[in-house]
């Protein structure tokens, strides 16, 4: 039977598994899964449990609409996750019992949960939950407030007083002295919160504060005897330094809090990466920021130090380590669902298993964490691995994709490496839907530089000796890059008759710190790159019409679309998305503020900002032209699409011009807000180029 074409309607359809969490001495892992619902335009997130020797599976819920961070106790007796069922996200715990033992129970195989109790009760909700090693307390994080009592934090907010403090916010004005006032992800002004470690007792429900001051504590982890929390803070760092972290080892009983590493900048942004102990708690492994004086965003590399303050911080990154870093910014493979680490330590101390990206494929990798640093390649393959959670008993659980599978759960034995599918959300996918692996391609850059790997995805179910048109969609960043993962909206293109063109130009990672150049991203190299791989795969594929080429991208992707099409005459039509359009506009207004350092003075900081920014360039636009942003985008505020538009309409009065804008959302628009919203952004992408391609 033919398979049909893909719509974006299938979003409604897709199932995301993530944050997996595997048990070994109940043989059972937790997942959640998150969906979006069209009766209502919500996002869902559930808690699902597994049993993996009778292959039942079974949800706790304690009634939210978005619960997630399931973790199992060690012995598998208890579950915790989180749950916005009372207005706030808090931690709720399930219990494992017989389905004998009656009382309201979800039934898991010849196994049942009771129905989960409630333990925090904070006036700002919680997150990053972790359980204790004997399973007697949690871990986690909660917002705070500089002039709140620690008593009055965990009293919750009624809906009358979380009414009353928003009609304040929207009243009060908002006083500004200092950069980073902006975040993205909050949709607006910055709180005066910080983000605090807390412990909580697993049966009273009694809590602790354990950090203090006005600065941000994330990333804890247990030590093996459960008496140390080892989290990662800036406390000590000037608020310059806004993504240096250091280490911090807390006595859980005395609250004694000690640094511990002061050499590195501690990985946690742009991508995190947890530290460690090894299983005697006499080591930490942990994951830091490569200094790159070319100004590229800085590599992950791995080191290792004793647990006591002042103990020297040795590398386990051997020069010849056969991959880029130590984490990775893959940019396709739908990512809806969340996952946990990136890294963890073998059960005997021996080994980091780590995931990293090179070359398009997102691999696990091994570095040896005793003796001299050496680092294995452990899976190979068109594939993309995105999470993984603790090893248990030689086996840990990981979320594994390619461009025909939206991320499965796969369990991975250390020992054998055989590695067995635990959960497939989207089974029905490839049976029902066209889907197709894109064509590799790898070109020789012009400069002689550099290499570009990219592919073509072709339009499904076509037709032999017809041609189509193509679209060229950019990643953005630009150090995201490309792998062998799925992309939904890629697929819906393909559904509407349609290729996908899509590469690694030049600042994308995974290729090498040369080919991973911030300034080639932004002084045309990369634009060069796109536009020669386009010219060859129009060249290699002959399903592909050379005279009806689109271009598309969001964010980077955005502004390298308004670029192209200001300077060179290949496209027939263009749609921008969450762009940056003028450098003036991130400078100042964006939540990532700008610097005119450098520069001889003000005004040629000024000219300078004017020259390299496309709206300087709308009058070269002659093409059709749609601007998707979101009205509540901090990263790439809105007021880039309305210079865009009054630019390119007032120069060309006759030229096709849209601009929708959607409300609410974020940078990530195709993340946040409404599965509606997301699905019309698609639509009016597609039915843009369908119109005039």
């Amino acid at each position: 039977m033919k398979r049909r074409n893909a719509e974006v309607r299938d979003y409604y359809r897709l199932r995301y598994v993530g944050e997996p969490d595997y048990c070994a001495v109940t043989q059972s892992l937790a997942h959640t899964v998150v969906y979006a619902r069209e009766d209502d335009d919500s996002y869902r997130s559930e808690i699902w449990v597994k049993d993996l020797e009778s292959g039942q599976s079974v949800r706790v819920t304690a009634g939210g609409g978005y619960e997630c961070s399931p973790r199992l106790s060690e012995d598998g007796a208890s579950l915790l996750f989180v749950s916005d069922v009372s207005g706030t996200a808090q931690i709720y715990i399930a219990k494992r019992g017989t389905a004998e033992g009656g009382g309201s129970r979800e039934r898991l195989g010849e196994t049942c949960f009771s129905a989960p109790r409630p333990l925090t009760h904070m006036r700002y909700g919680v997150h990053g939950p972790r359980w204790s090693p004997d399973g007697s307390r949690i871990a986690f994080l909660c917002d705070c407030e500089p002039d709140l009592t620690d008593e009055l934090l965990t009293v919750p907010l009624t809906e009358t007083e979380r009414e009353e403090v928003e009609a304040l916010r929207s009243r009060r004005p908002v006083a500004i002295t200092d950069y980073g006032y902006k975040a993205d992800e909050d949709g607006g002004f910055t709180e005066t919160r910080t983000t605090h470690l807390f412990v909580v007792d697993a049966q009273s429900g009694q809590v602790r504060k354990l950090s203090d001051g006005e600065r941000d504590h994330v990333m804890p982890v247990w030590s093996p005897d459960g008496r140390r929390i080892l989290a990662t803070s800036n406390r000590q760092r000037p608020r310059e330094e806004s993504i240096g972290m250091d280490l911090f080892l807390i006595d859980v009983e005395t609250g004694e809090i000690r640094q511990l590493s002061k050499e590195n900048w501690i990985a946690y942004y742009p991508a995190s990466f947890y530290p460690r102990f090894t299983p005697d708690g006499r080591q930490v492994v942990f994951g830091a920021l490569y200094p790159d004086l070319s100004g590229n965003m800085p590599l992950t590399r791995l080191y290792r130090m004793e647990a006591e303050p002042g103990a020297p911080e040795e590398s386990i990154w051997p020069e010849s380590a056969p991959c880029h870093e130590a984490t990775c910014f893959l940019y396709n493979g739908e990512t809806m669902a969340r996952g946990y680490e990136k890294g963890q330590v073998s059960e005997d101390g021996r080994y980091l298993y780590f995931i990293s990206g090179w070359k398009g494929e997102v691999n696990l990798y091994r570095a040896a964490v005793t003796g001299e640093p050496e680092i294995v390649q452990l899976t190979k393959g068109e594939h993309y691995y995105s999470s993984m959670g603790e090893i248990r008993g030689g086996r840990m659980a990981l979320l594994k994709g390619d461009f025909t599978h939206t991320a499965r759960i796969v369990l991975y034995d250390t020992v054998t490496g055989e590695e067995t599918v635990a959960v497939d959300s989207n089974a029905w996918l490839p049976e029902e839907v066209a889907l197709e692996s894109p064509r590799e391609m790898w070109i020789d850059t012009m400069d002689g530089m550099s290499r570009v790997q990219g592919w073509v995805l072709p339009p499904m179910n076509r037709e032999e000796g017809r041609r189509y048109p193509a679209v060229l969609y950019i990643h953005g960043g630009p150090t995201p890059f490309y792998g062998y993962g799925m992309t939904y909206e890629h697929e819906a293109l393909a559904g509407a008759g349609m290729a996908v063109i899509f590469c690694n130009p030049r600042g994308s990672s995974g290729y090498g710190s040369e080919h991973e150049s911030n300034r080639a991203a932004m002084d045309g190299t990369a634009m060069y790159d796109l536009l020669q791989f386009v010219r060859e795969a129009c060249r290699r594929f002959d399903f592909i019409d050379r005279e009806r080429l689109g271009v598309t991208g969001g964010s980077y992707g955005g502004y390298m679309t308004n670029w192209i099409v200001s300077h060179s005459r290949v496209f027939r039509a263009a749609v921008t998305q969450r762009s940056i359009a003028s450098e003036l506009i991130e400078y100042a207004s964006a939540d990532m503020a700008g610097s005119s350092a450098g520069y001889r003075d003000f005004r040629d900081f000024m000219t300078h900002e004017i020259e390299r920014s496309p709206v300087a360039y709308a009058d070269r636009i002659h093409i059709p032209f749609l601007i998707l942003h979101a009205l509540g985008d901090m990263r790439c505020p809105v007021e880039h699409a309305h210079q865009l538009f009054t630019a390119v309409k007032d120069t060309h009065p006759d030229l096709p011009v849209r601009m929708v804008l959607f409300p609410g959302g974020n940078h990530e628009m195709n993340n946040h807000g409404s599965m509606s919203h997301r699905i019309r952004h698609y639509q009016e992408m597609i039915d843009w180029f369908v119109r005039y391609l």
